[in-house]
């Protein structure tokens, strides 16, 4: 039973401040917890009132009435029709970004808007009620667990990082990725490289030909981002629920919400309230992205919000914050939402079928990214700098990254001209060495081509998807030296000045490439030819560094795949690899090289050992190049037999 709250506690000092404590405590649960009004009673024809943000941070009250309730409608789950015909919502129908505004009947909460109809003539929607939201979103038991404090002492609100619960759940959980394949897509170039890491599949996006079916949509506000990244963007939701739209503003906090003009208009809120508007950030710094909903329900410190999926992908952290509305856009197809987040005040923690889910007193790490841009034209040098943080999660971290890289090169250097590039990139993970690459690439369309190929960003699918152990992204780092100029060359062909090779001392390979302007140009590249090879006939490779097969065994645990990695050589040097006709054998991740045949035979029965397999033998040389290189050639050559 609550305390009574007297009003005349004179002489009860300390009785007056526990009891009055006490009722403060009972007033703010029964204002943060909502009374729910059961599913069961709901019926057609009743009325009642939502709230929603229009503009700025405020809640407004608009009506609806229910149509009927579609039973199953989804997995094990029901849905309210309603329809609105308050003046407020009409020119804009249900829109994208209003998902999760709540609706009440006799003052007690029943459901939160979820789904619209494109291109309906009428506001008619699905609601999602508020039953379902409240077991998955805060019913749902968590894997993860706070790993340290955020400052400011025990009351402080605990970061938390995305759970990786045990090894055997891990493997589990993550895609299956052939390690050695993702380490051979580390050579040449890929500039697809953007979309072809995998995101979480698709919950349910209308097809062209299902414009019309109930469907929920999730806006991406996103700011500084150039037309080429932002519609890279668009292609890399394409087939999810979130649809990126440019809006303005970073989400790094702040006391104040400000005009174009810089004049104050609004304090910015510290806390959720039912109705306001929500940001989940993905992205945040100079370039921001942040999926944009409304709160459905606020018991103390859980959130409860969209009233269906952002991604559907289960227990998922991100941080959470308020946003500003700039104004809803009317629309024939689907109205939306312009927003920008203003102050992180909590963490995501579930993405369901019937909710996201927050916690105020989570915080989530993220991944910073500092990317360097210089441009050389003349005697005139330009360097500017981007800070960014990018969500950390498995499945988006690398396609976000190469979006702001691709951004912040686009940015100083638009030109669709011929352009080459020196990349540096630096990827620190906790408890490892950073890996680090020198990349030499050139584009003849523009920088922003480029940006696929800096294996700083393409590495981070492996590590991130890798089937071995959970791994802690600290840091990324890219340093880009842009030029206008075409210092690049495409290997033809290969030829041997000699008839044959001579054992154990240094030859010379003659290499023909082909300018971007049509010319042809020979370089002589030396390399050295192993004496134990006299008398065989090999077959001789020449390429980039960065376009050479690895010299590595096939990775079996994450230690081993680290060292894969280290191993990759650089844009910068030739490769000149000889291929000879003995086979070595890789064995716990180190390769064994030049067996004995009695060996070999009794391997071969076993090849298919995770442990021990048979791998062909490399002998690798490398030499200087002198300008950026594509392609591969090879040839076979006798090795002249010793006397």
């Amino acid at each position: 039973m609550p305390p009574v709250c007297l009003k005349n506690m004179r002489g009860h000092v300390r009785l007056a401040a526990a009891v009055l404590g006490a009722c403060l405590a009972v007033a703010t649960t029964a204002a943060a917890s909502p009374d729910i009004y059961p599913l069961e009673k709901v019926k057609k024809g009743q009325t009642g009132y939502g709230l929603t943000t229009l503009s700025g941070t405020k809640p407004e009250r608009f009506t609806f009435e229910v149509v009927s309730v579609v039973r199953n409608m989804l997995p094990k789950q029901d849905i309210i029709l309603i329809k609105i015909e308050d003046p407020k919502i009409t020119p804009y129908g249900i829109w994208q970004g209003m998902s999760g505004s709540p609706l009440f009947i006799d003052d007690k909460l029943v459901c939160a808007v979820s789904y619209g109809f494109r291109f309906n003539k009428a506001a008619l929607g699905g609601c999602t009620p508020v039953d379902y939201m409240k077991k998955e979103g805060l019913g749902t038991p968590r894997r993860a667990t706070a790993v340290a404090s955020a400052g400011g002492g025990a009351t402080a609100p605990k970061i938390v990082r995305n759970p990786a619960a045990t090894m055997s759940d891990w493997k589990r959980l993550t895609p299956t990725v052939d390690p050695q394949a993702a380490l051979d897509a580390l050579g040449p170039a890929h500039r697809s490289w953007l979309m072809s890491a995998p995101l979480p599949p698709p919950v349910g996006k209308p097809t062209e030909n299902e414009l019309g079916a109930m469907s929920a949509s999730v806006p991406l506000s996103v700011s500084g981002f150039s037309a080429p990244a932002f519609n890279e963007l668009s292609k890399l939701f394409a087939d999810s629920n979130v649809t990126p739209m440019r809006a303005g503003g970073t989400g790094t906090g702040g006391t104040s919400s400000t005009s174009s003009s810089g004049a104050t208009n609004e304090l910015t809120p510290s806390k959720f309230e039912m109705g306001g508007s929500i940001a989940v950030q993905l992205i945040r710094g100079d370039f921001s992205g942040a999926a944009t909903g409304t709160v459905t329900y606020v018991d103390g410190n859980n959130v409860l919000a969209f009233g269906h999926p952002m991604f559907q992908t289960g227990e998922s952290y991100a941080p959470v914050a308020t946003s500003q509305v700039h104004t809803v856009i009317a629309s024939a197809m689907n109205a939306f939402v312009l927003a920008s987040p203003l102050k992180e005040i909590g963490s995501l923690t579930q993405d369901r079928q019937a909710a996201i889910a927050a916690d105020t007193n989570l915080r989530t790490t993220m991944i910073p990214i500092s990317i360097s841009v210089t441009t050389s034209s003349g005697k005139r040098t330009e360097t500017g700098k981007f800070n960014v943080e990018v969500l950390e999660n498995k499945f988006m971290t690398p396609s976000l990254a190469g979006a702001a890289v691709m951004n912040a090169i686009q940015y100083y250097l638009p030109d669709r001209d011929d352009v080459t590039a020196k990349v540096e990139s630096s990827v620190r993970i906790k408890g490892e060495k950073p890996i680090e690459f020198v990349d030499y690439l050139y584009a003849n369309d523009g920088a922003g081509s480029v940006m696929g190929a800096v294996r700083g960003l393409r590495v981070l699918v492996p590590l991130m998807l890798n089937p071995y152990a959970p791994v802690t992204v600290e840091r990324v780092d890219i340093n880009v030296d842009l030029r206008f100029e075409a210092n690049y060359g495409e290997i033809k062909e290969i030829k041997v000045p000699t008839t044959d090779l001579i054992p154990g001392e240094r030859n010379m390979v003659q290499v023909l490439m082909s300018t971007w302007d049509g010319k042809d140009i020979v370089e002589n590249v030396p390399f050295d030819v192993p004496g134990e090879l006299a008398g065989s006939i090999v077959n001789l490779e020449v390429s980039a560094g960065d376009s050479a097969k690895l010299d590595a065994a096939p990775p079996t645990d994450l230690k081993t795949l680290m060292a894969a990695f280290r191993k990759l050589l650089p844009g910068n040097v030739w490769a000149v690899t000889i291929y000879p006709a003995e086979e070595g054998v890789a064995v716990d991740g180190k390769l064994v090289r030049d067996l004995p045949a009695s060996a070999l035979d009794k391997l071969h029965p076993q090849s298919n050992s995770q442990r021990a397999a048979a791998v062909k033998a490399i002998k690798r040389s490398i030499a200087p190049a002198k300008r950026v290189v594509e392609g591969t050639a090879s040839m076979l050559v006798r090795i002249r037999a010793t006397k």
